[in-house]
């Protein structure tokens, strides 16, 4: 795993990966594929968007898929991750 460190990052990002300490991301792309989990200590995000991308986009697609109401799985996804509310 890297480390990034006290820098100001813009533009598109590959986070996969990767430990951030006290970093500035100004309009960020922050790229997450699901290769291996990023870290972030400390950083602040002005203007900034997350994307998701090959297993990571599928991963998100299920759960989106699955808090559908007509599915009847809200209620399992929010149960099994609570930080996301209902």
């Amino acid at each position: 795993m890297s480390e990034v460190r006290n820098q100001t990052l813009s533009g598109r990002q590959l986070i996969d990966g990767v430990t951030f300490i006290d970093c500035e991301f100004k309009n960020a792309e922050l790229v997450f594929k699901g290769v291996q989990h990023p870290n972030f200590a400390n950083c602040r995000f002005t203007q900034s968007r997350f994307v998701f991308e090959d297993n990571a986009a599928t991963t998100v697609n299920l759960l989106r898929g699955m808090l559908r109401p007509e599915t009847g799985m809200r209620g399992f996804v929010t149960g099994m991750m609570p930080e996301i509310g209902a």
